[in-house]
């Protein structure tokens, strides 16, 4: 199949395929883009736990189900409003991003409120009216291809979206309905597909494409490794006991945090167990860890040496963790080139700086902060360049 180049959906060259989602946040933009799903909304308490959990295994974006009924009328209904309230004091808690689906054209309103991402089941691929209706609103559209559908069918459901105005569409491939009972299909050629024939974003989830968890890790490593934009991961806090809420398809907390280890995309020392227990106990999520150095004396040129003591002590310990930087920095770029991916990641590098920048306190000022990191993520990339380029020689 070929795309028409009159069509907006197709891809011409130059253009550019990172969608905004929230301010330094984009999908596409050459670092994968983790959004992890908690099926529905079902409390304060969990769905806060969860999120800080998901931020700290390195999640990028929030997936939860708020307003309408599930499919089976017994399983699971959403909160509705009051869960869109909770999913964004999540996004204030935690800063990720909320994505929620949306089901119905007369939803919109109340869900752009309140969503930073509205998501089309696949369900509703087809769903002409609703998706001329996200033609016209300001959130970016992730849309999921239905489980019979042609990829020209799906890119041509984009285009509806896209020829109301609203060029922000991500894609999401998450299987089709086969013969085999045992598994679903999840179908990364049409994935492919579609990121070479639009320029939109391509996202796959390969808990629902693939219908068993043991299967959601490995099909993650080669959805990657063969270039796409992304995974959808549904998280549960206790999987085995929610079957009606994809808890066949669903990691916990642990199997996602080493899923994003493997991948190269969690932070340093992740422990998103901890992060649950401390939202649980109202503790702060990112304590700063004290640098041990003596303690000064009151004044005078004793005084005086005590100070540079303490300071001299704060400089060896400061030195010992920016080596450690380094060293995770090369275990990043052995991974980006295994996975083909690029070492230089700006909308990645730009979020780090602006975030950090943001939490410098005084007498720190965010132009110091972002001078010093702005040359520690030079000298990752250096290193990181130079373990690329020895990649492909060997190769």
């Amino acid at each position: 199949m070929a795309m028409g180049g009159n069509l907006l959906v197709a891809r011409s060259a130059g253009q550019t395929r990172e969608v905004p989602v929230a301010p330094g946040l984009a999908v596409g933009g050459g670092r994968p883009f983790i959004i992890a799903g908690l099926g529905a909304v079902e409390g304060r308490e969990p769905v806060l736990a969860a999120a800080r959990g998901l931020r700290t295994a390195g999640a990028h974006a929030l997936r939860a189900g708020a307003p309408g009924a599930r499919t089976f009328p017994y399983r699971c209904q959403r909160l509705g409003e009051e869960g869109l309230r909770l999913l964004a004091e999540a996004r204030e808690v935690t800063g990720l991003p909320v994505v929620t689906e949306v089901m119905d054209a007369t939803e919109l309103s109340l869900l752009a409120e309140y969503a930073d991402v509205l998501q089309v089941g696949a369900e509703n691929m087809q769903n002409y009216s609703l998706l001329r209706a996200l033609g016209r609103v300001s959130r970016p559209v992730l849309l999921t291809r239905g489980p019979a559908a042609t990829v020209e069918e799906w890119l041509l459901a984009a285009e509806y979206v896209l020829a109301g105005g609203n060029d922000r569409v991500i894609l999401c491939e998450q299987g089709i309905r086969t013969f085999d009972s045992y598994t679903r299909t999840l179908d990364l050629a049409a994935a492919l597909a579609a990121k070479a024939l639009s320029h939109l974003p391509v996202l796959v989830d390969p808990g629902r494409g693939a219908g068993r968890r043991e299967l959601v890790a490995p099909l993650a490593r080669a959805a990657l490794a063969a270039g796409l934009d992304g995974l959808v991961v549904e998280v549960c806090l206790e999987p085995t006991n929610r079957a009606g809420q994809g808890g066949g398809t669903s990691l916990d907390l642990q199997a996602f945090s080493r899923l994003m280890r493997d991948l190269g995309l969690a932070p340093a020392a992740a422990d998103p167990v901890a992060a649950c227990g401390e939202m649980a106990a109202g503790v702060d999520l990112d304590p700063v860890p004290a640098l041990a150095g003596p303690a000064p004396a009151a004044g005078g040129e004793e005084g005086l040496e005590d100070l540079r003591r303490a300071i001299d002590g704060i400089d060896t310990q400061i030195l010992e963790l920016i080596r450690r930087r380094m060293e995770l920095a090369l275990e990043v770029g052995r991974l980006k080139s295994r996975l083909g991916l690029a070492v230089y990641q700006p909308l990645r590098e730009r979020a780090l700086l602006e975030s950090l920048a943001s939490r410098a306190l005084p007498p720190l000022s965010p132009a110091l902060v972002r001078e010093v990191w702005g040359a520690l993520l030079r000298h990752s990339r250096e290193l990181q360049a130079r373990v690329a380029d020895r990649g492909v020689a060997q190769r």
